[in-house]
C-alpha cells in the first residue's frame, strides 16, 4: 500500500531547545528532544519545522545546518547575539543490573532558548508555521528552562494563539531541570494539550502512578494520553478510557537515549496521516527501535517497503520481530532491513 504523502499544511512544528551533543571523541552531533523529533519526521518523509532560538556561535551554526541537511524547516530560528547555544556531553556505562545507563552534563543555563518569552509566539514566522501546522509539538523541558519560557508554554497552550491543529506535549521530566520535583507545573501544562506522551518510568516517578487509567484521572482534558512502557509496550488511552496497546519490539539496546523522540516522531507521522491508535503506536515502536541499536540521539528510518511490511504485519510477526544494529528480523518471515 502506498504511503500518503503529507502536505506543508499537514505538518508539524516543533517548539524548544535544540543542542549540541558533544562526543567522547570529541565530534559534535545535533541534539534536543524537540529538534530530534522534527528530524526523524522529515525522514519519515512529514513536513516539519523546528521553532526555537539558537546563539551566534559554532553551535549555532551546525544546529541549523544539520537540519537543513535533514530537510527540516528553519525559516522560524532566531539568533540571539549574546546569549550562547546549549550543549551537553554523556557517557554510557553499564548500571548494577548489566543494562546501559546514560549520563550527561549539561550546558545550557542562561542559554539562547531560555530567552523565548510569550512575545516569540508573535513573530511573523512562528505564527505562520503555527497556523498551518496540522501538530504543534512541544515539551516538558521547555517550561524548566526559566521563568519566561514557562509563561511561553502557558500562552501556547491556554491561548493557543493562531493554532488550530492538534497540540502534542511530551513530558520529558528531567530532574535536572526540576530539582525541586514538584509535578503541578507538569500537570497543568499536559491538561491544556489534545495529546499527550509520558514514559510509564517518569509517570510514576513524577505522578505517582504509572498505570494508564489512574494517569486519565490525573489528566483527564487531553483526548489521547499515550503511555510508553519501556520494553515492554505503549498504550493509548482516550477521554472514555478506552485503550489500545501494542508491545515494544524486541530489541538488542546500546543506548537509550533518543528513543522517546524518536517513538514520538513515530507516533506523530501516524497522526499526521490520519492512521489509527494501532498503528501510530508500531510506528513509534518502529522509530524507537531503530535509534536502541546505535549509540547516536537518532537513527535513520527503516526502508519505506520494511516499514509497509512491519506497519502490515500480522501480531504474532510483530511479536516475532527483534531488532540488533543489523537491522529488523526474523528475515524468515520478510521483515529485515
Amino acid at each position: 500500500m502506498q504511503e500518503s504523502t503529507p502536505t506543508p499544511e499537514s505538518g508539524v512544528a516543533c517548539l524548544g531547545e535544540a543542542m549540541v551533543l558533544v562526543a567522547p571523541d570529541s565530534t559534535h552531533h545535533l541534539a534536543g528532544a524537540e529538534a530530534n523529533v522534527a528530524a526523524g519526521l522529515a525522514a519519515l518523509g512529514v513536513p516539519a519545522a523546528w521553532v526555537g532560538r539558537l546563539g551566534d556561535d559554532e553551535f549555532g551554526v551546525l544546529i541549523r545546518t544539520e537540519l537543513q541537511a535533514r530537510g527540516v524547516d528553519v525559516r522560524a530560528i532566531e539568533v540571539d547575539p549574546g546569549r550562547p547555544t546549549g550543549h551537553y556531553s554523556k557517557s554510557t556505562a553499564l548500571d548494577d543490573h548489566g543494562e546501559p545507563r546514560t549520563d550527561s552534563l549539561y550546558s545550557r543555563a542562561g542559554s539562547a532558548a531560555s530567552a523565548m518569552d510569550p512575545g516569540f509566539l508573535d513573530r511573523p514566522a512562528v505564527a505562520d508555521l503555527f497556523g498551518r501546522a496540522a501538530v504543534v509539538h512541544c515539551s516538558g523541558i521547555t517550561p524548566a528552562l526559566s521563568d519566561s519560557c514557562l509563561a511561553l508554554m502557558r500562552r501556547l497552550l491556554r491561548d493557543r494563539p493562531g493554532i488550530s491543529g492538534v497540540v502534542s506535549f511530551d513530558v520529558n521530566w528531567r530532574e535536572q531541570l526540576w530539582p525541586d520535583g514538584d509535578p503541578r507545573m507538569v500537570v497543568e501544562l499536559a491538561n491544556l494539550a489534545d495529546l499527550v506522551l509520558v514514559g510509564a518510568d517518569e509517570a510514576l516517578r513524577v505522578l505517582g502512578t504509572a498505570d494508564p487509567h489512574e494517569l486519565r484521572l490525573i489528566l483527564p482534558a487531553p483526548a489521547t494520553v499515550v503511555v510508553k512502557d519501556g520494553a515492554h509496550r505503549a498504550l493509548a488511552v482516550d477521554r472514555s478510557g478506552r485503550s489500545v496497546a501494542v508491545p515494544a519490539l524486541r530489541v538488542d539496546v546500546v543506548e537509550p537515549v533518543g528513543a522517546g523522540d524518536a517513538f514520538a516522531a513515530g507516533y506523530l507521522s501516524g497522526v499526521v496521516r490520519g492512521d489509527d491508535q494501532a498503528r501510530c503506536l508500531r510506528r513509534g515502536h518502529i522509530g524507537a527501535a531503530a535509534t536502541l541499536t546505535v549509540a547516536a540521539d537518532s537513527a535513520p528510518p527503516p526502508p519505506a517497503e520494511l516499514l509497509d511490511e512491519l506497519l502490515r504485519c500480522s501480531e504474532s510477526d510483530w511479536a516475532a520481530t527483534s531488532v540488533t544494529a543489523d537491522g529488523f528480523s526474523p528475515r524468515e518471515s520478510g521483515v529485515n532491513g
